[in-house]
């Protein structure tokens, strides 16, 4: 069997300048089209003239946002949400000042006014079709090549570790993972019936370069490994491979944060950024109060509706109240449409997938997230964010600080109407899954932006169109 062998530097530049050449011709050739396109859509027939200021300012702006966003580097994953959210972003970063260049070419000729017109419907248009043709050529790059995996290295022990936080509950892995044990040699089952299977180790598995090796993952710690081992990664690290720690691992490639790591000197020494960042705060609160006023407005109408829905339909009350933990304890009580039978507070504390206690409106609205619409009135109160934790019962939350260590650090911001762990995991319905919620809340808590937030409120819509994880 042919080796197959890491491409040299030169080589590989010249492919990647190659890629660079062909989207930014392909950008050329479909912005030219899109202005023209809605020029002549504008104007009701085929123009004289060709806006050719129009076009160039647009073409150096989006040129602009497409590399800002890593939208000429082939190798950046285009099918992730973080890149279509860095993508996006680009365009609504320069769009100002692309209309400010826009008007100021556009002011001294009347046969040019109606151009102006023409500049937002063509660059919001090809702000997602050249989205959609880059995941296209990634895709193709991925089929391409084969599926690609990950190598995990250490301990049996901590290799399962990271099995059971990280890969156990992902549902649709975009990778394979080998692991190795490299301390004691074990083989077999990684976590019993069902796990992966530890593999037999080999130095030559390190001196090997496949291109379908995405990275190489220390599952334990460096000064469990060999020195020799070390060295190793170090220079594999330093030629340009993928190296990461256990920690890195989780962050940047899962979204969580590992919960064998949280303990004191975590907290100390990672700083949990997101309370401690007043501006941030101050303007997201602003932020969170004025798009909540909006959104009441927005939905008045469907909210009406589904009052005297439920009126009709299932009587008084219509609106549930809920006693949720907010932040640093703060006890209040959340709004929400009623959608279950009048009952006591009796029976299971979460709610099952064909749970005979919600009613028939109620099917409609938890998985459209309608009946969440009245927690908009917290968020004006300052109760609630858009975008946090979720806010759990007080009930519960008693019962995790009880077996979950660490628990109570994600009630230092202010839970939310949506948030990193409810856009990434389903609905939890046990320890087990609250725990898992909890890792990508502390991973919200500690890598917080608006640009997380913005990619948060992008997949929401997803989830929400989708009906994905809806109860």
């Amino acid at each position: 069997m042919k080796r197959k062998t890491r491409l040299s530097p030169k080589r590989a530049t010249e492919e990647g300048f190659g890629y660079s050449f062909r989207m930014a011709a392909l950008d050329v050739l479909l912005l030219a089209l899109v202005v023209a396109g809605f020029h002549i859509l504008r104007i009701g027939h085929f123009p004289r003239y060709w806006p050719l200021e129009v076009y160039l300012v647009s073409l150096a702006f989006s040129l602009l946002a497409l590399f800002i966003s890593g939208g000429y580097v082939e190798k950046s994953d285009k099918l992730s949400l973080e890149y279509a959210t860095v993508h996006l972003s680009s365009f609504l970063l320069v769009f100002p000042l692309l209309l400010t260049a826009v008007y100021a070419f556009t002011a001294y000729s009347e046969a040019m006014k109606p151009a102006r017109a023409v500049v937002i419907p063509a660059i919001v248009s090809f702000a997602f079709l050249s989205l959609a043709y880059r995941r296209s050529s990634y895709q193709k790059l991925i089929r391409k090549k084969g599926r690609g995996h990950y190598i995990l290295l250490g301990r049996s022990d901590d290799l399962r570790v990271l099995w059971r936080e990280l890969i156990e509950k992902n549902r649709n892995p975009s990778a394979d993972f080998r692991f190795y044990d490299v301390v004691d040699g074990q083989v077999g089952p990684l976590a019993g019936k069902g796990s992966p299977l530890l593999e037999v180790w080999s130095p030559k598995i390190l001196e090997r370069s496949e291109s379908a090796r995405m990275g190489i993952v220390m599952a334990s710690h460096l000064g469990v490994l060999s020195r020799p081992m070390g060295r190793k990664l170090a220079e594999i690290h330093l030629s340009g491979a993928r190296v990461f720690t256990a920690e890195a691992f989780a962050e940047s490639v899962h979204g969580k944060i590992l919960l064998r790591d949280v303990d004191e000197e975590w907290v100390l020494d990672r700083e949990l950024s997101l309370t401690q960042s007043e501006g941030y705060i101050r303007l997201k609160n602003l932020l969170d109060r004025g798009m909540a006023l909006v959104l009441l407005l927005i939905f008045l109408p469907v909210t009406l509706l589904i009052f005297f829905g439920i009126l009709l339909l299932d009587g008084w009350p219509v609106f549930y109240l809920q006693k949720r933990q907010g932040l640093r304890g703060e006890v209040f009580e959340a709004f929400k449409f009623r959608t279950m039978k009048k009952r006591k507070e009796q029976g299971s504390d979460y709610t099952s997938e064909r749970d005979e206690r919600v009613t028939f409106l109620g099917r409609l609205l938890r998985p459209s997230r309608l009946d969440e619409v009245p927690q908009l009135w917290n968020v004006l109160a300052g109760h609630m964010s858009l975008i946090g934790p979720r806010a759990e019962w007080v009930k519960l939350v008693k019962q995790y600080e009880k077996e979950i260590p660490f628990y109570q650090l994600r009630h230092e911001v202010r839970p939310g109407l949506t948030g990193w762990a409810q856009v990434n995991y389903p609905y939890g319905s046990n320890l087990e899954d609250t725990k898992e919620k909890l890792r990508y809340d502390l991973f919200y808590i500690r890598n917080h932006s608006f640009l997380l937030d913005f990619q948060i409120v992008l997949k929401t819509v997803y989830v929400i169109l989708a009906k994905v994880g809806g109860k």
